[in-house]
């Protein structure tokens, strides 16, 4: 992800900021003094120093997916800074001040505060497929520690941080419930007594062969549990989902048809709440 997302920052960068891609090179390195003495063309590096997440951005909801076999459940990602080093490097200057690194500074800087919900057509993949996006901050900070750490004296430079989401893939599963038991007890029963009675019950969608609802229609199992489908063609039987092996249905307009469990044209859901 962040070899992506360094390669999605070069095309922001030489886009947004009009840089020439054959005279400019940007480079992600390290920018120590031997790095530096080795350049042999114009370089603007981003130099990654610190990796962290951002703990203001942290949402610990959970995205709910309906899949055939039941519910999934996914962490929402988290959000991580990638905090660069932003300088310019050229081998000879038109004069001693360095003018030609504080142009491009200035200009790279107009581009990146522009960016700072990066536009689609920027972002990497994986980020796009998170629905969150990438977040750009020039920011202000103690970085001479940094330099200090490069063996470098503190020049002109951007702190330049960029928030990608990570996909910790944390999911769980829940298997679809097609079936509820009912249980009821005499109040007076002293404890551990049996229920005085139980039942089971399955709901169906059923669909005639055009694929539409069967509503409003008389439903019975083979095994003699009947009720009438809701406007939506689901029906709720006294009854346990696998004891159903055929059911038959009078419809509205008089059809008497019958299918089989199981088939696209009578297939269980979710029962209906007690």
């Amino acid at each position: 992800m962040i070899a992506d997302v360094q390669q999605a920052l070069k095309e922001l960068v030489y886009t947004e900021a009009g840089l020439p891609r054959d005279a400019l090179d940007i480079r992600f390195a390290a920018p120590t003094p031997s790095w530096v003495s080795g350049l042999t063309r114009p370089t603007l590096n981003f130099f990654l120093h610190d990796l962290r997440e951002n703990a203001a951005l942290r949402s610990m909801e959970f995205t709910h997916a309906h899949t055939g076999a039941g519910v999934s459940r996914t962490l929402a990602p988290r959000r991580m800074d990638l905090r660069f080093l932003v300088t310019v490097f050229f081998k000879a200057q038109l004069d001693e001040l360095g003018r030609d690194e504080w142009q491009v500074l200035w200009r790279v800087l107009a581009a990146l505060m522009r960016q700072d919900d990066w536009e689609d057509r920027y972002l990497p993949p994986a980020a796009r497929d998170t629905g969150l996006g990438i977040l750009g901050t020039v920011a202000t900070g103690d970085t001479a520690s940094v330099f200090s750490s490069l063996g470098q004296t503190v020049r002109p430079h951007l702190n330049y941080t960029v928030t990608v989401p990570l996909d910790l893939g944390v999911t769980t599963r829940s298997p679809m419930v097609l079936e509820r038991d009912l249980s009821f007890h005499a109040q007076a029963t002293p404890g551990g007594a049996a229920p005085v009675s139980q039942r089971r019950r399955s709901s169906w969608q059923l669909l005639d062969a055009q694929g539409q609802p069967l509503a409003d229609a008389l439903v019975r199992s083979d095994g003699g549990a009947r009720a009438f489908s809701d406007p939506q063609g689901v029906v709720h039987l006294d009854t346990p989902r696998e004891a159903v092996r055929h059911l038959s249905v009078l419809t509205l307009d008089g059809r008497a048809l019958h299918l089989d469990a199981n088939t696209p044209q009578a297939q269980p859901r979710l029962p209906e709440p007690v």
